[in-house]
């Protein structure tokens, strides 16, 4: 069965360290996450950080505990949580493409749209961060 978790969070990174925070998620995550068999997503606007996991329960669960006890991430909202019937991210490990403020500029958007208007805007959420996926690198 697969299960997947979509969140969005607001960050606590030290705003003049934040490169080098994002690259120690990315690199603690890739290979945990391999390890799980867990695929997804991370965006990070600078403000905000959304991610979307997939994979087994019980790899979720590990990984949902983590990230909430997590010091770098504060209002933690589960946008999406529960089984899912495909994986949307298959062979990305953690996507990640890198900052970007056009990319922030839109995110921050859809961020605030599923914040606003809920279970309308999550599947949309979840397709601009596949396209993101897709176009850019892990």
């Amino acid at each position: 069965m697969l299960h997947r978790w979509f969140y969005i969070s607001t960050s606590r990174l030290d705003a003049r360290k934040t490169n080098e925070g994002i690259q120690e998620i990315v690199e603690v995550s890739l290979p945990r996450n391999r390890s799980l068999r867990v695929t997804g997503a991370l965006l990070f606007t600078g403000q905000k950080f959304t991610q979307y996991l997939e994979g087994s329960p019980a790899a979720i669960a590990e990984l949902k505990q983590s990230i909430s006890r997590d010091a770098r991430h504060e209002a933690i909202h589960t946008i999406a949580y529960g089984p899912f019937d495909h994986r949307r991210f298959l062979g990305w490990s953690l996507a990640y493409a890198g900052p970007s403020r056009f990319v922030a500029a839109k995110v921050e958007k859809a961020l605030s749209a599923v914040l606003d208007q809920g279970d309308e805007e999550i599947e949309a959420l979840a397709e601009m961060l596949a396209g993101f996926a897709i176009e850019g690198h892990s």
